[in-house]
């Protein structure tokens, strides 16, 4: 979709030439739902493009994989029959990988990880995800914000420097502390974020929430398939915090 009217990149600030979807379109092959677009550069649209499958495979893989312990949601079934045929694709970029080195018994059938190489960058992505809502939620590109120097952290996610697959002792130790602070962020108070309209993203597949903290800080609170949470911490100007909060006097 080009645009033409001198709006500005969602992201950067750069002269938009077409509108990107937040979060991107093969998040939701699988369902009749609209889509919130933002003006964007190519930098921060098509040049991109190719990672969005990556990324969006990277969450489906461990749930296809393995023996799951519950029961997985129809909306998430339903997204991984529809993206299952693309996993072959990607998996140059998105290498599917043991958790555990070695598991102990009883944790065989554990699902299996997806490794992303360097070239496809996820905390990135999280950013640029985050930079487009809120450009939908002020109305416009902010230049204050420096997306770049935002705070990106998952409880679920290992970082690449980590080896995968990792051993077990390891892997408890970080998800230990992973929990203990996913449970403090938690325990903060969210207020539920927009959807796409008129017909919005289903949300189990796709929602997030926000929380204005002291000092001009925002957190946003993205929650993918209803498994995987990322956070994302940046400072925010007065007037773009009072846009946000005027957004949800219009919900």
């Amino acid at each position: 979709m080009k645009v033409t009217s001198g709006k500005r990149c969602y992201y950067c600030g750069g002269v938009a030439r077409s509108g990107e979807h937040i979060p991107p379109k093969q998040m939701f092959k699988a369902f009749e739902c609209d889509s919130i677009t933002v003006p964007s550069c190519d930098e921060h649209n098509t040049k991109k493009g190719g990672h969005d499958q990556a990324i969006v495979n990277a969450l489906l893989i461990p749930l296809y994989t393995g023996r799951y312990r519950y029961p997985l949601e129809p909306e998430v079934q339903q997204a991984i029959q529809v993206g299952a045929s693309s996993f072959a694709l990607t998996k140059r970029s998105a290498v599917r990988t043991p958790f555990l080195m070695n598991p102990p018994h009883g944790l065989e059938d554990l699902p299996d990880l997806v490794y992303l190489k360097p070239t496809v960058n996820m905390t990135a992505w999280i950013r640029q995800l985050t930079a487009g809502l809120v450009n939908d939620g002020i109305g416009s590109a902010s230049t204050s914000i420096r997306w770049s120097k935002s705070i990106v952290w998952s409880p679920e996610w290992f970082t690449a420097d980590e080896p995968i697959p990792v051993e077990y002792n390891e892997a408890i130790r970080v998800l230990k502390h992973n929990q203990e602070r996913r449970l403090a962020l938690d325990s903060l108070t969210w207020k539920e974020g927009w959807s796409a309209q008129p017909e919005p993203y289903p949300g189990i597949i796709y929602s997030f929430q926000l929380h204005f903290a002291s000092n001009r800080e925002v957190i946003i609170r993205h929650k993918f398939y209803n498994r995987y949470t990322w956070y994302v911490f940046f400072i925010a100007s007065k007037r773009n915090i009072a846009k946000l909060q005027k957004k949800f006097e219009q919900l």
